[in-house]
């Protein structure tokens, strides 16, 4: 080691772009569209698709519905009526169990008013 070099202290360092977990991405996601960040909720979301497929699939049906059906909203917020169409019927691929069903009300009724959008706007 020369003269000049000195050590840096030893501090903790920020990762550049962290890959979110799919919970923990929904979550932010949906902060996102509510202050009125489609694209940014958007980002979000697809890193962590993005992330998700490389692991081995561990993240549970409903977890998974919510994001795409997240995902699908966003994508018609952002005009993309392609992308929308492709993550909804992601999202109504998945094996959901029955008891699952009843905890999904919420993106259930949004994924039939997307579809319904959908529809109209080809129409």
């Amino acid at each position: 080691m020369s003269g000049r070099e000195t050590l840096a202290p030893s501090l903790p360092r920020r990762r550049v772009d962290p890959a979110l977990d799919l919970a923990r991405a929904v979550e932010h996601a949906r902060i996102l569209r509510g202050a009125g960040d489609a694209a940014g909720a958007a980002r979000v979301l697809d890193r962590a698709f993005d992330a998700e497929g490389v692991r081995a699939r561990t993240v549970s049906e409903p977890l998974r519905f919510r994001a795409l059906v997240l995902r699908a909203d966003l994508a018609l917020r952002l005009h993309d009526d392609a992308g929308a169409a492709r993550f909804l019927a992601g999202a109504e691929a998945l094996p959901l169990l029955a008891d699952a069903l009843a905890a999904l009300d919420d993106e259930r009724h949004l994924a039939e008013e997307l579809r319904e959008q959908l529809g109209a706007d080809e129409d």
